[in-house]
């Protein structure tokens, strides 16, 4: 998806993120953009402490999500991908 000027909007969008990254990182975490489907859903790899951190889906709602729609107007929203099983957080360790 390219706009007149050429960059694509996963460019634009990129460049968005790299200014949120500082408050990320204050944490260790930090998100990766993997592509916007053709809802206008942006599906965002989380990294580093955000994987399991307790607030890092109000991180994704009322940061990301929220800084995406305000900046681009073909998001509708923010798909939050990790690599580890969501259920594996509530298991009881030994």
């Amino acid at each position: 998806m390219a706009e007149a000027s050429g960059v694509s909007l996963e460019d634009r969008i990129q460049a968005v993120l790299d200014d949120y990254r500082p408050t990320l990182y204050i944490d260790g975490g930090d998100v990766q953009l993997l592509h916007v489907d053709k809802n206008g859903i942006a599906h965002i790899k989380m990294l580093g402490a955000c994987i399991d951190c307790p607030i890092s889906l109000l991180t994704m709602k009322l940061g990301i999500q929220r800084l995406l729609k305000e900046n681009f107007s073909e998001i509708r929203g923010v798909n939050a991908i990790t690599e580890i099983d969501i259920t594996a957080l509530y298991e009881k360790r030994g």
